[in-house]
């Protein structure tokens, strides 16, 4: 009996010591959570927050305990009950697999704040919970708009640097070819009968004074198109057309009537595009036809390149090109 009673004291002690450990690790766990810079939600199946850690309640606005026992509906305006009841099933069909995605939330101040949400399913002490993991992007959407401002203000400068070549090259180089043009005509006019081979040399010179003069205008047309001031669908029947003359492939254009004009920096962007969409199809594509679509889809005006030759999947590893960073 005593040796029964010695055990039992043992195994109380045992399970005292488990028991201290296991709230040493929970409150251990509960400031990591508490000091997390990621928002923490547990969410029951009814959407109601059973927990939000310091982070959650400062992104949302609120006071501390606030947000216990709040709706999630109430911090997410895309948010209903069914798509949370399918959010659930999912997570709970695939608990290893957490729900990844962006959205907006709604603060207490009435702001929106855009944050990546992941989900993971938890079973803890016989209770079911979708834990939301909020992670501000805010900063990051800033720099990505910054970033993006600072990149089309470039490229605005190296269209407008290259209109002010191309105008250079057309009219200064022009004026000069024209001047050597007529004194190479008005010294064959006054020399050529004095000499039987200096007409020939004359003749030739005319011609490359030709060849030139074709050169400028197709620097001048590389650097800045002038069909660009005639509108963006004619700029794109153009080159559709110089696209089918120089590679033989057949160039389907379809553009609405009436389009609506365009800033010169959103005409050039979406030419340029076109252009590099262009020159991929002819050194990679392997097409046999090209179509080109203009639609106007709520408000934004929608352009489309497709062809019917070979593709890949960007996602399946093979290097980004130049070309397809610069028409992002």
């Amino acid at each position: 009996q005593q040796q029964a009673l010695e055990q039992e004291l043992l195994a109380g002690r045992e399970e005292l010591a488990r028991r201290v450990q296991e709230e040493e690790a929970l409150r251990l766990a509960q400031f990591s959570i508490d000091q997390s810079t990621v928002g923490i939600l547990w969410v029951n199946w009814d959407s109601r927050v059973r927990y939000a850690n310091r982070a959650a309640e400062s992104m949302l606005g609120y006071a501390p305990g606030q947000v216990v026992e709040r709706p999630l509906i109430d911090f997410e305006p895309g948010l209903h009950m069914d798509r949370w009841l399918n959010l659930w099933k999912n997570a709970r069909s695939s608990e290893d697999s957490p729900q990844v995605f962006e959205t907006h939330c709604l603060r207490a101040d009435g702001s929106l704040l855009p944050v990546d949400v992941s989900l993971s399913f938890l079973r803890f002490r016989d209770a079911e919970y979708l834990v939301v993991f909020l992670t501000d992007v805010s900063e990051r959407r800033r720099a990505h708009e910054q970033l993006r401002d600072l990149s089309a203000h470039l490229e605005s400068v190296r269209e407008e640097e290259k209109a002010h070549i191309a105008r250079e090259v057309h009219d200064e180089l022009g004026q000069m070819l024209t001047v050597l043009k007529l004194e190479t005509s008005m010294c064959e006019l006054a020399y050529a009968d004095l000499d039987p081979g200096l007409s020939e040399r004359l003749d030739s010179m005319k011609r490359l004074i030709a060849q030139l003069f074709q050169l400028v205008r197709d620097v001048a047309t590389a650097l800045r198109p002038p069909i660009l001031d005639a509108g963006i669908a004619s700029a794109i029947e153009w080159q559709a057309r110089r696209f089918e003359a120089r590679t033989q492939i057949p160039c389907l254009v379809q553009v609405p009537d009436n389009l609506p004009a365009l800033s010169d920096a959103r005409a050039t962007g979406m030419f340029r595009i076109l252009q590099e969409a262009l020159t991929n199809v002819m050194r990679h594509a392997q097409a046999h036809t090209v179509e080109i679509s203009l639609t106007l889809q709520d408000g934004m005006m929608c352009m489309s390149i497709a062809d019917d030759g070979q593709g890949f999947v960007i996602e399946s590893g093979r290097a980004v090109s130049f070309g397809l960073v610069g028409m992002r």
